[in-house]
């Protein structure tokens, strides 16, 4: 979860879940014909057969632009060394990887653990169907290419995307852009084929269901894909990760509680893991996780030292200042450590150039 506020942590993911299910429940277009067409245009090239009539445009050329700069601007500063640095300090997991708060950041769960069968992500945005801009009428499609523009702008600079932004994504445009439109536009680019999207649910035993295409409400949803010829499979969960959310849902626990047991992932997740309001997912991952890689913002260092094997990367002198109450005991850690390694890309918010990323290994 991205989340830049000045208001009080513990209510940031009641306070979005909130304002998300006041949101319609479906995009105002027809599914897809083919998920790998509509996602390499949204990721701003055009066809085998050719760029549609309607789409080309003035607009069409600004937005096929802005995502090929940014992204390449992100794969240069970001994902290269990234992906580079993980090969080096992160064992070659083979099975399922998890990334609670992780919005639709798939790009960073991918370069962290490159050889995985199955990523489950969780956020609280809806998914919503892909949007396939074949289908939107000209001053629509205008209006969702100036939308969907501005987010690769600041995900370019940033690498990742700001939940406050993605709320906005979803109002202030007819077309109702969710997790899953900017979850296709990055698989494309990070030259996955998709083979298939379809909405997902999940029983009271944590087991994920497959629901018709038909379904209403895409609130969750799985990407069938392969990689070089391997299949792949992205889950992504919109669960409610708060302690608050597991008393309403308690299967949504029983589910937090399986995938805990994978290695795990925290980037940029508003140091909710931290607060005493989010602790049943903290403490499912303290328990369970075999091995973490996060930025400050993930499990508090002392918690995470005490059963984990730890090492840190960067440097580190304070949380960014909407969140300056956490982590002092992670600073405290970086001043007196004597085997600090060097971490040459960003992870998570800006900090006048200061990175910090620890990975942990569960002590036998």
């Amino acid at each position: 979860m991205k989340v830049f506020s000045n208001s009080t942590i513990g209510f940031i993911a009641a306070l979005i879940f909130t304002h998300a299910a006041q949101a319609a429940d479906t995009n105002p277009m027809s599914l897809p014909v083919s998920i790998q067409e509509t996602a390499t245009l949204l990721s701003g090239a055009a066809l085998p057969s050719g760029l549609p009539p309607q789409m080309n445009t003035e607009q069409w050329k600004r937005y096929a632009n802005q995502v090929r700069s940014n992204w390449n601007q992100y794969v240069t500063k970001i994902a290269n060394p990234m992906m580079g640095w993980s090969q080096k300090e992160v064992p070659a997991f083979r099975e399922t990887v998890f990334y609670p708060f992780s919005g639709p950041d798939f790009s960073t769960v991918y370069q962290m653990y490159p050889n995985a069968r199955r990523y489950v992500m969780v956020a609280m945005q809806r998914a919503y169907q892909p949007i396939d801009l074949r289908t939107l009428e000209p001053i629509v499609l205008d209006q969702t290419l100036n939308v969907l523009t501005a987010a690769w702008e600041n995900y370019g600079r940033d690498g990742f995307f700001v939940t406050e932004y993605l709320d906005q994504y979803v109002y202030q445009n007819k077309v109702r852009i969710g997790a899953s439109t900017f979850l296709a536009t990055t698989l494309q680019l990070q030259r996955f084929v998709i083979n298939d999207v379809v909405p997902v649910d999940w029983n009271e035993q944590g087991e994920i269901i497959e629901l018709p295409i038909s379904t209403k409400e895409w609130t969750s949803v799985r990407f069938k894909l392969t990689k070089n010829g391997r299949p792949v499979t992205l889950d992504y969960l919109r669960i409610d990760l708060s302690n608050k959310g597991f008393q309403a849902s308690p299967k949504n626990y029983t589910l937090i509680k399986q995938l805990a047991s994978n290695p795990t992932l925290f980037k940029a997740a508003s140091h909710l893991p931290q607060n005493k309001t989010f602790s049943m997912t903290a403490d499912a991952v303290i328990s369970n996780a075999p091995f973490i890689v996060q930025d400050e913002t993930g499990i508090q260092y002392t918690k995470l030292d005490a059963g984990f094997s730890t090492q840190l990367y960067g440097k580190f002198e304070r949380a960014h200042h909407a969140f300056n109450a956490y982590q002092r005991d992670l600073a405290k850690a970086f001043e007196d450590r004597k085997d600090i390694r060097p971490l040459n890309f960003r992870m998570g918010y800006y900090k006048d150039g200061t990175y910090a990323v620890i990975t942990a290994t569960r002590k036998k």
